[in-house]
């Protein structure tokens, strides 16, 4: 296949990929240009020209709304049968990014694209891509969206393991689980052996898909726009990839389970006691500091209650009013150090939460 992304011509060995550019008006009657890269013949064109907002039909479902993404699940005509396909809306916000853009710096649906196509070319599972679309005005990217199929019946890891492999008791659960935990190794060590690093690798953007009567666990990789293929994967970023499941599928896990999956990963350097002890306490100082940014990150997103104190009343007491989250605004820092220190409690639990060593109280 070859694929236009940014200007570059990039062979593979599936399909071609089809560029066309539309222009349409937008909600305020500005001209807006449209940059479609088609995998599959589709209606896509069509459903584009005649909604500006995909969300807004009747037959989509929205299944996450934030600031920033959006993703939507529709039916679609992608090669002659109507499918289920997933929608996911990356918007331009900050000006660096769209500035950026003006640079042949690709776009999120693009990177994703791009992702899913390096998986597919390198044996790996995936969502089929359909389809990315860029929205630009004057050249200056607005807004991305990426089109991908639906996995029917397929269910995150963390999903996966509830329901399915934790409940099961006696000698043959224990098996079934060490053999799920020794093919997610083995996913781990293959991706970062072949030069594949995933930015984002948590438990909830690996998915198991409905295996039928086959009794082999295969894993699809989604949420791809920070996937890259590099020359090789440093181990700072192995250990951030390791962390980041401990942190999300590392809750149900035991610590044996938890050391065999390690084992499996890093099966040398797990016969050197010293070894695995400091491959173990890099994965722990790397999940608290991923706690602690996910907590910061919550904090500054909440409002953060201020008080007003009225003028003193006959009995010479001043009254406190609550007001508004946006009557005084602080700035992100402060806002997240208040929020916290007010959750943590005293200076010495936010301490501990910060250092994660003499607290002890980590996912692993």
């Amino acid at each position: 296949m070859e694929r236009s992304l940014k200007g570059k011509l990039v062979a593979t060995r599936s399909k071609s990929v089809s560029k066309k550019k539309i222009l349409i008006r937008g909600p305020r009657g500005e001209c807006q240009t449209v940059n479609i890269f088609a995998l599959e013949s589709s209606a896509l064109e069509q459903v584009l020209t005649r909604s500006l907002d995909l969300a807004s039909n009747r037959e989509s479902k929205i299944i996450k709304s934030e600031n920033k993404i959006m993703v939507v699940r529709f039916p679609l005509e992608v090669g002659g049968t109507i499918k289920s396909v997933y929608m996911k809306q990356h918007n331009a916000l900050s000006l660096g990014h769209r500035l950026a853009s003006l640079c042949c710096y690709p776009s999120a649906a693009m990177r994703s694209l791009s992702g899913a196509v390096t998986l597919l070319e390198k044996g790996y599972a995936t969502a089929a891509p359909v389809a990315a679309v860029e929205y630009r005005r004057c050249g200056v990217l607005l807004k991305s969206l990426y089109f991908s199929e639906e996995l029917a019946g397929a269910k995150t890891i963390e999903t996966f393991w509830r329901d399915e492999l934790s409940a099961l008791k006696g000698a043959a659960g224990k098996t079934k689980r060490r053999v799920f935990l020794r093919s997610l190794a083995q996913l781990f060590r293959s991706l970062h052996e072949n030069g594949i690093y995933h930015n984002d690798l948590k438990a909830s953007n690996i998915l198991v898909p409905d295996r039928g009567a086959s009794s082999e666990t295969i894993f699809s990789l989604i949420d791809l726009q920070g996937l890259r293929k590099c020359l090789f994967v440093s181990s700072r970023r192995r250990i951030k990839n390791l962390a980041q499941l401990n942190r999300t599928l590392g809750v149900h896990l035991t610590w044996t389970e938890k050391l065999f999956f390690f084992k499996s990963y890093e099966d040398r350097r797990f016969h050197d006691r010293r070894k695995k002890r400091a491959l173990v306490q890099r994965i722990l100082d790397q999940t608290n500091r991923q706690i602690m940014r996910e907590s910061q990150r919550r904090a500054a997103a909440e409002p953060c209650p201020c008080v007003e104190v009225s003028p003193k009343n006959a009995e010479g007491r001043g009254q406190t009013t609550p007001l508004s989250p946006g009557f005084f605004p602080l700035p992100a820092r402060w806002r997240t150090f208040r929020c916290m220190h007010r959750r943590l409690g005293s200076g010495d639990d936010f301490r501990r939460a910060q250092g994660g060593r003499r607290s002890g109280n980590s996912t692993l």
